[in-house]
């Protein structure tokens, strides 16, 4: 689905524009030359054997043809905060971008070369996008360690019992659970959705408490820290303007996290486990998948290295070839039990659902249903906290 068919940016049509405390003349994309821009940033380590980072800024233009807004040539990197570590405050790193946007919103003269003539160009950011933390991080958000996680949702994190660190899991059922006392289950399709006005007004009464205890407990409880300085750019919407970012959420997070519970590996929480596959199953499954890339033509995608050896040579690409072609062969019959195959075998068909190059309305209400069934039954199928077993 392109960018200009998303909700968000049909809303914005015949309203007026909004920049820092102004509120314009003009209406967003009111003509048709007018620039809609992406953000994204991240964090990468530069030296492969170090564990420092710096986080790149990025801006996508989607006015080019679909099929071209991300190649490589047509990304503009508008700066680089340096490391060793994430930004503690990522606004002072892209006050001068802000700036830029705010001055493009308003209006700059550009050159039409078709009618040869000078125009008035406006130019608005939608979208803002990376990994988890790093949408956290332009939010002002605590993110995925708070109590109040999700910058979709309000959904709340507990404890896990009888673990000593102070880890939140965020479990749509809490039945058994000793600190289920508001909620002791989310619905996935009803689920507590936050609202761009509602963040707004909390992020303003955060900011303005008299204390920094209090305006900790208040962040705690929200999981939002305080006003953010994208907020002045009135063509963003919180939080429908910062998706999760696809490539991070399923190849770098779900899909490794999966091997992880079928190899017994998750953090030591798997042992006895009906989902675990034996070791020398699993060392089967990883050779045959090494050995299934060498007959597969190299335009279908990179070679596998053995995932019952090191993952830690995996990158999302390789995790998406073995998790959409390889793996569903080879784990065929191999789970002690069947249901655990067929739970994979549907997050499959959702992601391919996901890839198509066009996605009509039956897709997307598919891919909803699937994805709210496949949710449900990995908390019956790959519990990693069995709440129904806490006694007291």
């Amino acid at each position: 689905m392109d960018i200009f068919n998303r909700l968000h940016y049909r809303s914005l049509l015949g309203e007026r524009v909004v920049a820092g405390d102004q509120c314009l003349a003009h209406h967003y994309f009111s003509d048709h030359r007018d620039i809609a821009l992406g953000f994204a940033t991240n964090g990468f380590a530069p030296f492969k054997k170090r564990k420092q980072t710096m986080w790149i800024l990025l801006v996508f233009n989607y006015n080019l043809p679909p099929d071209q807004h991300f190649q490589q040539d047509n990304i503009l990197c508008v700066g680089i905060i340096p490391g060793p570590k994430k930004p503690w405050d990522a606004d002072l790193f892209i006050y001068p971008l802000v700036q830029e946007l705010l001055k493009l919103a308003v209006s700059v003269s550009a050159y039409d070369a078709l009618s040869h003539s000078i125009f008035t160009l406006h130019t608005y950011l939608i979208t803002a996008f990376g990994d988890i933390p790093a949408v956290s991080m332009l939010m002002n958000m605590k993110g995925h360690n708070g109590a109040s996680p999700c910058q979709i949702c309000k959904i709340k994190g507990i404890g896990i019992p009888d673990l000593q660190n102070r880890m939140l899991y965020v479990p749509l059922s809490r039945h058994g659970h000793p600190q289920a006392t508001d909620v002791i289950e989310y619905r996935p399709e009803e689920l507590p959705l936050r609202s761009h006005n509602r963040f707004m007004a909390q992020a303003k009464t955060v900011e303005s408490a008299p204390t920094e205890t209090q305006q900790e407990e208040l962040a705690k409880a929200s999981g939002i820290k305080g006003v953010l300085l994208l907020s002045d750019l009135g063509s963003l919407r919180f939080p429908q303007s910062f998706p999760y970012d696809f490539m991070h959420l399923i190849w770098e997070n779900l899909i490794p996290n999966l091997v992880l519970f079928w190899s017994g590996r998750y953090k030591g929480m798997d042992n006895g486990q009906p989902y675990v596959l034996e070791p020398h199953i699993w060392q089967v499954v990883g050779a045959m998948s090494t050995e299934a890339t060498k007959t597969i033509p190299s335009s279908f995608g990179v070679s596998i290295p053995d995932p019952a050896k090191d993952c830690s040579y995996f990158t999302s690409l390789t995790w998406s070839v073995w998790s959409l072609f390889i793996a569903p062969t080879m784990l065929q019959d191999r789970f002690p039990e069947a249901r655990y195959y067929k739970h994979f075998c549907s997050l499959v068909r959702i992601l391919n659902l996901c890839l198509q190059f066009e996605i009509s309305k039956k897709d997307i209400n598919e891919i909803e249903s699937g994805i709210r069934s496949w949710v449900v039954d990995y908390e019956r199928c790959i519990p990693p906290f069995r709440f129904r077993n806490i006694k007291g």
